[in-house]
């Protein structure tokens, strides 16, 4: 039995369908490649795939996580070749790594998330944002309301954003985003918009940013890592 971590792509053709779509695709796709999965025990057996975290809906991403177990070791070419002969339009392999016993699921070892957010809002067009990224980073305090499924509560998020750059070109406004994303903490990268907009004191309008997750990162001797380096010896 082998353990193995894929990176892939979740494109614009299928950005408005769900998590649970998406494992469905890969079951499919995993039986139609004829891959030797192996299966849970019990009473209703199931492919035994662990996705890294899911992606919001409507979001595009070139960077999720799924890890599976093959009851016989495959080379890692052989893997992505056979999956991407059978994956639908928009979702694409990227690579295939071997996993180290000792490593983590990818849910449990994800710890941050990096995004793209595309803004066409010609109201920042005339603000200096490397300055007021800079004042905004500069707060002790970036107090937003904040959900869970349990309560809402008024949540200081300062220490859950490491990284905001201004990476605009070409008549483009972009923004990179590095947020917290564990089981114990977690922003999300609307809501770090909006906060931002906030002390901007311009209206939030979430339809003026297109977002793309671009990386899932794990923690490594105290650095931020994807999730495919430092997991096996040999990474395709």
């Amino acid at each position: 039995m082998k353990k193995y971590r894929i990176k892939f792509e979740k494109g614009d053709e299928i950005r408005f369908i769900g998590h649970l779509d998406v494992m469905r695709i890969f079951q499919k796709s995993i039986r139609r490649a004829e891959l030797p999965i192996c299966y849970s025990n019990g009473f209703n057996p199931h492919q035994e795939l662990y996705f890294a975290n899911p992606l919001n809906l409507g979001m595009t991403s070139s960077a999720e996580y799924m890890d599976f177990k093959l009851s016989e070791e495959i080379s890692p070419s052989e893997i992505k070749e056979k999956l991407n002969e059978v994956l639908p339009k928009g979702v694409l392999v990227l690579s295939v790594v071997p996993l180290s016993e000792n490593i983590k699921t990818s849910m449990a070892d994800v710890c941050a998330a990096s995004y793209t957010a595309e803004i066409s809002d010609e109201r920042l067009s005339n603000i200096d944002l490397d300055e007021k990224i800079k004042e905004f980073l500069a707060l002790d305090e970036i107090i937003i309301l904040k959900k869970t499924k349990r309560y809402t509560k008024d949540t200081n998020i300062r220490n859950e954003i490491f990284e905001i750059k201004n990476i605009s070109e070409n008549g483009k406004l972009r923004l990179h985003l590095c947020l917290a994303l564990s089981s114990i903490v977690s922003l999300k990268a609307e809501l770090l918009m909006n906060a931002f907009y906030n002390f901007l004191e311009i209206p939030f309008d979430k339809y003026l940013i297109r977002y793309e997750r671009t990386e899932l990162l794990r923690m490594d001797n105290g650095e931020r890592k994807p999730l495919n380096v430092g997991v096996s010896e040999g990474c395709e």
